[in-house]
């Protein structure tokens, strides 16, 4: 099979704190918590993008060029998912009377983003597609930033130049900061 070069966004949601989190509550209600937050990620992210896959506490989807037509589309998304997950972490909090470590520090978990706009080719292995590419591997590669260090931000959104530019955007439209990492 000849698998063809796309081009689109690339995102990826991952709840911070999450790995922290999970040291030190009972997985039993962690569990439900995090379906429950990953389901509401992955309804506001299926009205533009494609799931790609989950990966723990994070939700991989893509674009491609085609189906986003403005650049202020994705980041409307972004802000819709991100003010639904609070919505839906904040709603949890309220509507349990449990008092174990899981569902006392739900409010503790944050909601971050990645967007970067590149290359990628979809692969199918025994019927699951999968994206391959640097520039797939590059946006999964920002998880690991220093923003958090920098700002004191648990939640954000985090582009690429690369995708600030493609979407028609700059840092200086939204008041942004802006942050070199390697």
């Amino acid at each position: 099979m000849d698998a063809k070069t796309q081009h689109g966004y690339l995102v990826l949601a991952d709840i911070s704190g999450f790995t922290s989190y999970l040291a030190g509550v009972e997985l039993e209600h962690a569990s439900g918590i995090l379906s429950d937050l990953l389901e509401t990620i992955v309804t506001r992210f299926k009205t533009l993008l494609t799931i790609a896959k989950l990966e723990g506490d994070a939700v991989f989807a893509f674009a491609p060029e085609a189906k986003v037509p403005r650049g202020e589309t994705l980041l409307e998304l972004l802000e819709a998912t991100y003010v639904a997950f609070c919505d839906r972490r904040d709603a949890a909090r309220r509507r349990t009377t449990c008092e174990c470590n899981a569902c006392r520090f739900i409010p503790k978990l944050e909601l971050k983003f990645m967007a970067h706009q590149g290359d990628y080719v979809l692969q199918r292995v025994m019927g699951k597609a999968e994206l391959l590419g640097s520039d797939v591997n590059l946006v999964h590669r920002l998880l690991k930033n220093h923003v958090a260090d920098a700002t004191g931000w648990h939640a954000y959104a985090l582009f690429t130049a690369q995708c600030l530019s493609h979407m028609g955007l700059s840092t200086a439209d939204m008041g942004a900061h802006e942050q070199v990492e390697t």
